[in-house]
Formats: C-alpha cells, sequence, structure tokens
C-alpha cells in the first residue's frame, strides 16, 4: 500500500480528493515558508510562529506528522523566544515538505 493509498484510508478520502488535499496543502505550505523565510530576516518570531502553526495544523490534518512535528519545534520555540538557528530549522522544514512530493507519495 502506497502512502498516498494509506493517507486516503486513514481519512476516509478518495485517492483524487488526497492528491486535491495535498495539492493545497503544498500551495499553502509554500506561502508559509515564504513568510518563515522573511520572518527569519527580522528576527519576527510572532510571524514565524503563526506561519509554522499553519503548516503544523494542515500537515497533521494531512497525517504529515515528520512536517507537523518540525513545524510544532519551529511554532513552540518561537512562542517562547528561544534563540534558535530558525534559518536550519526551516531549511529541515522545506526539505520535508518537498521530499513530499507525488513519487514519495505512490512510493
Amino acid at each position: 500500500m502506497t502512502r498516498l493509498e494509506k493517507i486516503a484510508r486513514e481519512l476516509e478520502f478518495d485517492i483524487e480528493d488526497v492528491q486535491m488535499l495535498l495539492s493545497m496543502f503544498n500551495e499553502n505550505a509554500q506561502e508559509s515558508l515564504t513568510q518563515i523565510s522573511t520572518a527569519i530576516m527580522h528576527h519576527d518570531l510572532p510571524t514565524i510562529q503563526n506561519a509554522a502553526h499553519a503548516i503544523k495544523g494542515s500537515a497533521a490534518n494531512l497525517t504529515l506528522s515528520e512536517i507537523s512535528e518540525k513545524a510544532k519545534e519551529i511554532e513552540v520555540s518561537a512562542k517562547a523566544g528561544e534563540e534558535r538557528d530558525y534559518l536550519e530549522l526551516y531549511q529541515q522544514l522545506q526539505s520535508l515538505i518537498e521530499e513530499m512530493d507525488y513519487d514519495t507519495l505512490c512510493a
């Protein structure tokens, strides 16, 4: 069973619906990643927190736990005002999202 099929089964959706949701997730995640990147340059922790929160929730709804957990790490750190290497965390999150391509989900 492919990852795409597992997600469809868990969500009780058709594969086509999951594909549409994943496409929408990717579009929204790219926007949030852009917000995080810009916020990192300005050390704007509230924006980092909010954008990471958006990714976390969407990823969790689609059972994309690795992405959700990394976004949660960024969100919690930014909310607490922690001095972290947010650029490194951002790059890790970006990589996880990029790795979630159609071929990976169908394998």
